[in-house]
């Protein structure tokens, strides 16, 4: 059985439903210390969601599945890189803090 794409998505704890899945961990701390954590691929539940806004989580990285066309997919990757290309015309590249904030907006944005 294929696997199913995904694709990430940044959301307002707020819009966040039971059910959805994270993209990546969530490590919540206070004081220097781990308060709360749940793992990438965890299938979120009421309860969770409970749990991430008393300790004032604002935002959570969840998988969503990416029904795009593998074709459409590609359009929306090249259209996503010349926006990027586009936002950074100006920056030096060279500077390695500029270059890695480049490829990491990049790779979010082509995803």
């Amino acid at each position: 059985m294929p696997r199913m794409r995904t694709r990430p998505r940044y959301l307002p704890l707020i819009e966040a439903d039971a059910g959805m899945v994270l993209g990546s961990p969530v490590h919540i701390a206070q004081h220097g210390q781990l308060r709360y954590s749940l793992p990438a691929g965890h299938s979120l539940t009421a309860d969770n969601l409970r749990q991430l806004a008393a300790h004032r989580a604002e935002y959570v990285f969840i998988a969503e599945a990416d029904t795009r066309s593998d074709e459409q997919v590609a359009i929306d990757a090249a259209e996503a890189a010349r926006r990027v290309m586009e936002i950074f015309s100006g920056a030096d590249l060279g500077d390695p803090t500029m270059a890695t904030l480049f490829d990491q907006v990049l790779a979010y944005r082509s995803a």
